[in-house]
């Protein structure tokens, strides 16, 4: 569910409890996990709830309504971890276009992020004075062409990795060139589709790529995958091996 046009926030507060009250005969005052929603461009739309009073939302196997902690768990949990929800949305901090007056001006009208911005329209939108259509169409160019860029460092990343099966795989013709052994104990194919678990898998991508270093291999290229670097490891790994056995 896109909550991307809304501002979400939780806070404790002290709340009557109207039974305890009566019975005591004086105030009594609860703790109470509060919810904020405030509509991106509207700053005058506000709901206060308590956090586990049920939402409209209803769960879509269970059919029973969710509550409000429920319904926005991320920030309910980092809430009560005593940490700031970032979000899922890209900080207005990140567009160049905007100043650090209208990055104020437009958190004032509860926008927050570049997807709540890109996302105004009608009354809301109009609510950000002139030039508003301006920031929102900015806004918007701004995010495609961030997904093209992700787009272009994945394709980048899959081609490195195409690259390095196709090394490995010529490696396996010039030693059959060679005349050398390449039965299946020592085919590289073989060792990259092994399905034994690596000791490599738990490592960090640098830690591994300092180990094929270190022991003579290449160093695979800085947009391979893990799974990528994983594979060259423990080729170069099964390699050493097999010298070692020979020796």
């Amino acid at each position: 569910m896109d909550f991307s046009h809304l501002h979400v926030s939780f806070f404790t507060d002290a709340v009557e409890n109207k039974r305890k009250s009566a019975e005591e005969g004086r105030p009594i005052y609860d703790q109470i996990d509060m919810i904020k929603i405030q509509v991106a461009g509207d700053p005058k739309s506000v709901l206060v709830n308590p956090a586990h009073s049920q939402s409209s939302v209803r769960d879509a196997v269970t059919n029973q309504r969710l509550t409000y902690a429920q319904l926005h768990k991320a920030p309910f949990e980092a809430f009560k971890a005593g940490t700031v929800f970032e979000g899922s949305g890209t900080p207005l901090c990140e567009l160049s276009f905007l100043n650090a007056a209208k990055v104020k001006e437009l958190q004032a009208l509860n926008v927050y992020s570049a997807e709540a911005l890109a996302a105004l329209d009608g009354a809301n939108l109009q609510r950000l004075g002139m030039g508003a259509r301006e920031l929102k169409d900015k806004a918007q160019a701004w995010l495609e062409c961030a997904a093209g860029s992700a787009d272009v460092t994945r394709l980048v990343g899959e081609n490195a990795e195409l690259k390095d099966q196709m090394a490995a795989l010529q490696k396996q013709l010039d030693a059959i060139a060679n005349g050398m052994d390449v039965s299946p104990e020592n085919s590289i194919a073989d060792d990259l589709a092994s399905d034994t678990p690596s000791p490599f898998d738990d490592w960090k991508d640098e830690d591994i790529i300092n180990w094929i270093v270190a022991n003579g291999g290449n160093k695979p290229h800085h947009f391979s995958s893990h799974a990528t670097i994983v594979s060259r490891a423990d080729a170069l790994n099964s390699a050493l091996a097999k010298h070692d056995r020979a020796a």
